[in-house]
């Protein structure tokens, strides 16, 4: 029997599967008009990773009196099931770990970003380009930033290898945009591809040198650009698309917006005018929020034309998932969060981000309160392809992935997850016992951060502002917290 992680919830071994009913073909039109006359066709999954965004940035969550226009996105949580209880991990290479391994970052060594490799230079910047912030000094001890950042290991068993392996046809894969996975020991530039990518046509890193000149990476090969980079990359995603027949795909796109540096985008791909854009030079300090939100916006214009170029047919038998990948930078984070406990900790405003849903059978303009990690991507996309991950995963892989796919056509289904976990560490798998670290259950999170506890009441105090352990614990209180150290203990030991 494979090695699977039985200690979030002995639910977890619930199945579901499920087969939409489509046509398809392709047609050499802008919108993807396809039918398949295979009445099973398996549907189609396209994933959308959103950079250094939370929960209080858009609209949809209610959290802010002034959110960016995020149409697009509206419109998406209208058509879906919107997550208010998911947690990405506290930074971007974590998390995108766990979500193409199913796997806590203990048990894959990715507890911090990612390194990367050689690069030839970047192209010069055009002239006339906006003007882009210069990023913040890493906040980081200089001890922590010497130590390894490692890559994901080329042995691990990921996403697009079960869905190519498992299904009949089996899927045709592609990413692009921001990998942030790679490294010198597992192939660096080759890496998507080598990870399962049929395609991938993106950037290696973290965040582009700038959003108007980087070095784009397809297939291995290093080729330098210009243009608006999420422009560029959903040219690339729609034209991938439109050859695709009718074979069932997996789409991974990953955004570096609103990822550093910080601009306000061009009038073309914004909703808002924002009339504090400039070209050229230095953007201003006191600009970067106004920036932050122009970032969005842009994001979500670019969200709208990917889904555009999907036929009804194709949306119909398509789901949709998009997500973020951790917390809002805090220099520009805004309320109920705050700058000190957002991106990079592992406190609500670092770790709560959005997770939407549409697709076949999905509940339409309904939210889920069920506990939900970005692990558990990695099974719930099996599912969404009929494959059971009991069977699809190899036998000596431990997983932490449970899936939340019944939660989609009934939102107000019990969640399987009876705790959620994350934590930030550096050094690989050598910096594991100094991880900073979150779990919560229902009601009640622990928190180890720089090395102390502390503990809160989230369904009085969502927002992380009074410590319990300062004032001493209730009864009831101190059962709680004795029972989350002790999950955290008997999880981490697992490994």
């Amino acid at each position: 029997m494979r090695r699977t992680n039985r200690l979030h919830n002995p639910s977890s071994r619930c199945r579901w599967r499920t087969r939409a009913v489509a046509f398809v073909c392709a047609l050499p039109i802008c919108v993807l008009a396809i039918s398949w006359s295979n009445a099973d066709a398996a549907p189609n999954i396209l994933l959308i990773i959103g950079d250094d965004m939370g929960v209080e940035a858009f609209a949809s969550y209610g959290l802010s009196e002034d959110a960016p226009a995020t149409p697009a996105l509206d419109r998406l949580a209208g058509d879906g099931v919107r997550f208010t209880n998911f947690w990405a991990q506290p930074v971007c290479s974590p998390t995108r770990a766990t979500v193409i391994t199913g796997r806590y970052g203990f048990r894959t060594g990715i507890g911090r970003p990612v390194g990367g490799g050689p690069m030839p230079p970047a192209p010069e910047v055009p002239a006339g380009s906006p003007a882009e912030s210069r990023n913040e000094p890493n906040p980081a001890s200089a001890e922590d930033r010497a130590l390894p950042r490692p890559f994901l290991l080329p042995d691990e068993f990921t996403l697009p290898m079960a869905l190519k392996g498992g299904t009949d046809p089996g899927y045709a894969t592609a990413a692009f945009g921001k990998w942030h996975l790679a490294g010198p020991g597992n192939g660096w530039t080759d890496h998507p591809n080598l990870a399962g990518f049929d395609h991938f046509a993106g950037l290696m890193g973290g965040g582009p040198e700038s959003y108007f000149a980087w070095r784009k990476v397809v297939d291995g090969e290093v080729v330098g650009t210009v243009g608006y980079a999420p422009e560029d990359k959903v040219n690339d995603a729609i034209a991938w698309l439109d050859g695709r027949g009718d074979e069932p795909w997996l789409l991974w796109f990953a955004f570096n917006l609103a990822h550093t540096p910080m601009h306000v985008p061009p009038k073309e791909y914004r909703h808002s005018d924002f009339s504090d854009a400039s070209a050229g030079g230095e953007l201003p300090r006191e600009s970067w929020r106004a920036a932050f939100e122009a970032m969005l916006e842009a994001m979500d214009v670019q969200i709208g034309r990917l889904l555009a170029a999907l036929s009804p047919e194709v949306r119909d038998n398509t789901y949709v998932i998009f997500m973020g990948d951790n917390g809002t930078w805090g220099p520009v984070i805004s309320p109920p969060f705050r700058n000190g406990r957002a991106k990079g900790t592992v406190y609500e405003g670092g770790v709560n981000v959005p997770l939407i849903v549409t697709g076949p059978s999905v509940a339409q303009g309904r939210v889920s309160e069920a506990l939900v990690n970005s692990t558990d991507v990695f099974a719930t996309v099996m599912e969404m392809a009929g494959l059971d991950p009991e069977e699809t995963v190899p036998e000596h892989v431990t997983h932490d992935s449970v899936s939340f796919l019944h939660a989609l056509s009934d939102p107000d289904a019990p969640s399987r997850r009876d705790w959620l976990y994350v934590d930030e560490f550096f050094g690989g798998f050598d910096g594991v016992e100094a991880a900073d670290y979150a779990m919560r259950n229902h009601r009640y999170k622990l928190v180890r951060f720089e090395g102390q506890e502390e503990f809160y009441d989230l369904r009085e105090d969502p927002y992380e502002h009074r410590n319990l352990l300062e004032d001493g614990l209730a009864e009831r209180e101190q059962a709680e917290f004795e029972a989350l150290r002790r999950q955290v203990r008997e999880l981490r030991e697992s490994r």
